[in-house]
């Protein structure tokens, strides 16, 4: 990957001066910064470019009247210390950098239509007989169901 155009300078130039990048990431989201940081450990000269005053793209914040409110998404994945789906996790060692996770063992809880309340539990398991117990006609297809999308995630 490599962006041939020279930038025009305002005086403003990034880290070290640079006005020739290797990669142009658009935006710092989560994606962006994970991508520009992979680039950039490799060797790379990366500029990251953001509209917004912070970075953080969709993981961001806004405050009123003393409140805080999280604009972004309610799930993230990525911080596992070991598998495959440790991007984020990996993204940080390789620029020297570690994030304490604190897991939540709810990781969603859903309010439907005539109080019927499921709770997205941590634990596999736990996750499971939970959509079992709220749904006892269907255990055998939420069953079949989990254990497929689990022998994938194994693949």
């Amino acid at each position: 990957m490599s962006v041939d155009k020279m930038l025009e300078s305002d005086g403003r130039e990034g880290v070290g001066g640079n006005s020739s990048y290797d990669a142009i990431v658009i935006g710092s989201g989560i994606g962006g910064l994970v991508a520009a940081t992979q680039l950039a450990v490799k060797g790379a000269q990366v500029l990251v470019l953001e509209k917004y005053v912070i970075p953080g793209g969709s993981s961001g914040f806004y405050q009123r009247d003393g409140f805080t409110f999280d604009v972004g998404s309610s799930v993230m994945f990525g911080f596992s210390d070991k598998g495959n789906l440790n991007l984020i996790t990996q993204a940080l060692a390789a620029v020297g950098c570690k994030m304490e996770v604190i897991p939540d063992p709810t990781t969603v809880h859903f309010h439907l239509p005539n109080n019927l309340s499921v709770l997205v539990h941590r634990e596999y398991s736990e996750f499971i007989a939970e959509l079992a117990s709220k749904f006892p006609h269907e255990k055998e297809g939420i069953l079949k169901f989990y254990n497929e999308c689990w022998k994938v995630g194994l693949d």
